[in-house]
């Protein structure tokens, strides 16, 4: 057996999310976000399955994630959000770099121009993230300039909100406002472009935020920014591992380090082949549950680098048979009506749902349900 978790993803799942996004955006062209190895889910696998759903384009992090999805044969474009320009990789890659200043923008397009090329780029402006880009209003003049840059074509315009998931749109509706007077301003210049902002959050609360492109990742994915239990988004990861062993211990017996649990009763303890070097987080030591032939089991003890116990006593059905399957317990997901998702582990472990999944998703074995042929060819 290989170390660490299996991680499964969905096929189904995820086209019921994409689908989801078509529902509430209409025509709008969807670019997904796949960077950090599509939130833990596998980069190459997930794009692969978006390009057979007709998604617009993809968008990543780092010049090295776009070269991964490239070299595995993803034809359509990639937006790189954060790297410096690099413009061999941008030409050989055929790759659209967002760029968040004039000095870039300039850097680049004279090194276009060495080529003999005109690269298209998407510029970002910063309505109240604080990060990255062009300081909304202010920075008006500076994007004029780069309009006129003859090295570069800017085909997109985007910002990014700061706390679309909060019931209170206040701050929001704010940032909107920003990026529309910013178009309004430079439409002459921009006309032809595409503005996008909505991410997730905004795709499902925020019409009026749609605009020319909408940039979903987390609900992709299947998991709702706004936590909310009856979500019609299906979480896409489910992640299983296996029990090595069931041990029989007396009242009193102590578990894992610091013994910060101890039985109060004759009890079957699990030791599962899942720790923290594996992605799952130490801080659910003693708080958090996995499920064991479709019941919860708690966990009890500190969780080690490479184990975690838990409780057996009130699971029924540990058939000598059933301890022998490979992968049988379930970290994240679901089995007949018991559920553990991202939110609860994030919750648990005071984090959010993204870290869970990428770090959980960490692992190398990873294999696909409800194949479909597209998909049929990728595997790790």
């Amino acid at each position: 057996m290989q170390r660490g978790p299996l991680v499964e993803i969905n096929i189904a799942c995820l086209k019921h999310n994409f689908d989801t996004i078509g529902r509430l955006t209409g025509k709008v062209p969807v670019l997904a976000v796949v960077k950090a190895d599509a939130y833990g889910h596998g980069a190459v696998r997930i794009a692969t399955l978006l390009e057979e759903m007709k998604v617009h384009a993809f968008s990543v992090a780092f010049n090295s994630e776009a070269v991964e999805l490239r070299e595995a044969g993803i034809k359509k474009p990639i937006l790189v959000f954060f790297d410096p320009p690099d413009i061999d990789e941008i030409l050989s890659y055929d790759l659209t770099p967002v760029l968040v200043n004039e000095r870039a923008a300039g850097e680049l397009s004279a090194l276009s121009l060495k080529r003999g090329k005109r690269v298209k780029v998407h510029v970002t402006i910063d309505t109240g993230m604080g990060r990255l880009g062009f300081l909304s209003l202010r920075d008006v003049n500076a994007l004029r300039e780069v309009a006129a840059l003859k090295g570069i074509q800017v085909t997109g315009v985007m910002s990014h909100f700061s706390e679309a998931d909060l019931l209170d749109r206040t701050f929001a509706e704010l940032q909107l406002k920003r990026f529309l007077e910013v178009r309004k301003e430079l439409f002459p210049l921009f006309g032809g472009c595409l503005w996008h902002m909505s991410n997730s959050a905004a795709v499902l609360s925020y019409p009026d935020a749609h605009l020319d492109m909408v940039r979903p990742g987390l609900m992709l994915y299947g998991c709702d920014p706004f936590k909310r239990k009856n979500s019609s988004l299906l979480p896409v990861m489910t992640v299983r591992c296996k029990i090595l062993e069931v041990r029989k211990v007396p009242t009193g017996t102590s578990v894992s380090y610091g013994r910060t649990f101890v039985t109060r009763r004759d009890s079957l303890i699990g030791v599962i082949g899942l720790g923290y070097s594996d992605g799952y987080p130490r801080a659910l030591s003693n708080k958090g549950r996995v499920i064991v032939n479709g019941q919860v089991a708690p966990i009890v003890g500190r969780i080690c680098m490479d184990l975690t116990m838990v409780d057996l006593t009130d699971i029924t059905g540990l058939t000598n048979e059933y301890l022998w399957r490979p992968y049988n317990c379930i970290i994240l997901g679901k089995e007949g009506d018991v559920e553990i998702t991202a939110d609860e582990l994030a919750a648990y472990a005071d984090t959010i749902s993204y870290e869970i999944l990428t770090s959980l998703g960490r692992s190398k074995h990873k294999c696909v349900t409800n194949v479909s042929s597209a998909a049929s060819a990728v595997t790790s």
